[in-house]
C-alpha cells in the first residue's frame, strides 16, 4: 500500500489522530526520519486545506504538534534527530 493510501486510511479511521500517530511510528520503524515525516505531513496538510477538509487537517496538525513537541511530554512522538555540525579541523 502506498504512503498516500496509508495516510488516507488513517484519516478515515474512527480515531484519525491515533491512527496517524501509529502511522508515524510505523514510518519511523521503516527508516523514515522525523524531518521527512514532518515534511510529508505538511504537504498533506496543505492538500487537505486546499480541498476544505478541515477536520482531517486538524487531526494532521495535532500529530505534527506531537512530532515537534508542542504537547504534553507523554504525547511526544520520536526523539529529536541529532543535528549535523561541521567542526573546524
Amino acid at each position: 500500500m502506498t504512503l498516500n493510501k496509508r495516510f488516507e486510511k488513517a484519516l478515515g479511521s474512527p480515531n484519525p489522530v491515533e491512527a496517524l500517530r501509529s502511522l508515524v511510528l510505523e514510518l519511523s520503524q521503516e527508516g523514515s526520519g522525523k524531518a521527512t515525516i514532518l515534511e510529508f505531513f505538511e504537504q498533506e496538510r496543505q492538500r487537505l486545506r486546499a480541498t476544505h477538509r478541515e477536520a482531517d487537517e486538524d487531526a494532521v496538525m495535532d500529530v505534527m504538534d506531537f512530532l515537534v513537541g508542542w504537547c504534553s511530554p507523554h504525547m511526544k512522538l520520536l526523539a529529536d534527530e541529532p543535528e549535523t555540525s561541521k567542526q573546524a579541523a
